[in-house]
């Protein structure tokens, strides 16, 4: 059985009403709202703020630090990341950071190669 493209939008947007495919303010305010829950988890707050600290000392070795230098100290320290979940998006949130404006590929497998911001300490 075959469906039609406006049989699959009705489903996405609930109640015959096709959710936006783009939508930038969208899509941000999205974002954010996760990054916040995220961020706030009891569950995940405490390695949130290891990876923070593991940043914070990483920048002052290196000078720059993107994500994957701190899921690897993570590692090396013993730390299972896979608790980090969508909190790892808010590391380096806050005005402790700023991003370079170089990107690196991850070297992470799980990552397929996207593209990372470095980050250093404000200036």
């Amino acid at each position: 059985m075959s469906r039609s493209p406006s049989d699959l939008f009705a489903k996405v947007g609930g109640v015959g009403k096709p959710a936006p495919l783009f939508d930038a303010a969208e899509s941000e305010r999205r974002k954010q709202e996760g990054m916040a829950l995220a961020a706030n988890n009891p569950e995940r707050s405490d390695l949130l703020e290891l990876a923070r600290d593991r940043a914070r000392l990483i920048v002052r070795e290196r000078g720059e630090v993107t994500m994957d230098d701190v899921v690897q100290r993570l590692v090396q320290d013993g730390y299972d990341v896979s608790g980090l979940g969508n909190a790892a998006g808010s590391v380096f949130r806050g005005k402790e950071w700023e991003f370079t404006g170089k990107f690196v590929k991850s070297a992470r497998v799980a990552n397929h190669s996207r593209l990372l911001r470095v980050w250093r300490e404000a200036q």
